[in-house]
């Protein structure tokens, strides 16, 4: 994976030199600025190397909603491991509305729903993070209590990080996001951005890291043994395979 000082390095060969600053900015942050919205633009997509492993979630009582992992954007899946019972249903932000004036249950008892929100922004202060609104509000503190995986975003790199700072990707991503890294810094001296993303969005280092990134694991459903269960002394019951008893 390419560190902080190679994106920029690149940046800067892309150019011919330090790329134009913004009134007020210094070179270190234009190139953090660049090395940011290239990554940002890569974690766009559902890449399988955002797929983080499980993470666990507190219940707080009288509290109505839930703080994500600080790097989650996308979730993936979310069940409830006790207290709410085990079914979460992911609903709109009118739905909770409804079922939060109205005290409705459409999916019967035991159905806990979510929502993602945020809560407004005070005036001058960064967009808060996302949060999982949550009905019924929890009566009890419950720990560990919702099991969460999730998609992460990009984190971004501050523009006085350690040069050795390693960019979060696999190998087989370093040539595209390189590439994306030299649209970036090139669009600020000559406004093409558009076009160099559509040009490396059609072309064949995405749809190579696409596929290595696609064969981790195909979206053929649940892993199961290739062989003959009769050749492995396993049965299928109606959820995957159990060993028979010996």
């Amino acid at each position: 994976m390419p560190t902080f000082s190679e994106a920029k390095n690149h940046a800067v060969l892309s150019v011919g030199g330090y790329p134009s600053l913004a009134p007020g900015q210094t070179r270190n942050a234009r190139l953090a600025e660049i090395v940011n919205q290239a990554g940002q633009y890569m974690f766009s997509r559902p890449w399988r190397f955002r797929e983080r492993t499980t993470k666990y979630i507190s219940l707080v009582d009288g509290q109505s909603w839930l703080a994500l992992p600080t790097d989650c954007e996308e979730i993936i899946s979310i069940i409830s491991r006790e207290s709410l019972g085990y079914l979460i249903e992911m609903v709109t932000p009118d739905h909770m509305e409804q079922l939060r004036e109205l005290g409705l249950t459409m999916t019967g008892p035991g159905v806990t729903h979510a929502t993602f929100t945020r809560t407004p922004p005070s005036d001058g202060a960064a967009l808060p993070a996302v949060r999982l609104d949550i009905y019924p509000t929890p009566t009890g503190n419950v720990t560990d209590s919702i099991a969460v995986r999730y998609r992460a975003g990009w984190v971004t790199v501050a523009a006085d990080a350690a040069d050795s700072w390693e960019i979060p990707i696999p190998k087989y991503c370093d040539a595209l996001f390189i590439a994306y890294v030299r649209a970036f810094a090139q669009a600020y001296e000559d406004e093409g951005l558009s076009q160099r993303l559509t040009e490396i969005d059609a072309g064949p280092i995405l749809a190579t890291a696409s596929t290595k990134d696609g064969l981790l694991q195909r979206d053929l459903g649940r892993l199961r043994p290739s062989r003959s269960p009769h050749m492995t002394n396993w049965t299928r019951p109606d959820y995957g395979y159990v060993q028979n008893p010996s």
